[in-house]
């Protein structure tokens, strides 16, 4: 929330923000439409990158929680020295991870559309 505050405070400075005002739009409209979609840029890389720690920190959370999962898998399979099955489930958290950053791209689209994908 503190990231989210500062970048629309950083937004709501912009140029842009003060044509919009001009124009007489309304108040939500410049918000919403104008305001938070530019702001929530940087939040969303932010997001994603706490999302990689969490997929990453299951192993640990799951361990000590004992909660089925993909990381007490992949830490029982690293106890009983079973590596095929620790190069898989590594190779599933990180298609996650590269599909999270995939989808966090295709978002910045939505976001700005000055960014296009060709």
């Amino acid at each position: 929330m503190r990231m989210v505050r500062t970048m629309m405070l950083e937004v709501l400075r912009q140029d842009y923000i003060r044509t919009a005002w001009a124009k007489g739009l309304r108040h939500r409209v410049i918000i919403v439409r104008h305001a938070l979609k530019n702001a929530m840029i940087p939040v969303t890389t932010l997001i994603a990158a706490q999302m990689v720690v969490l997929i990453g920190g299951s192993v640990l959370i799951e361990q000590i929680f004992g909660l089925p999962g993909l990381g007490r898998h992949m830490f029982h399979s690293i106890m009983q020295r079973d590596y095929p099955m620790v190069s898989s489930i590594n190779l599933v958290l990180a298609s996650a991870i590269v599909f999270l950053n995939l989808a966090v791209d295709m978002s910045y689209a939505y976001l700005d559309p000055r960014i296009r994908y060709r």
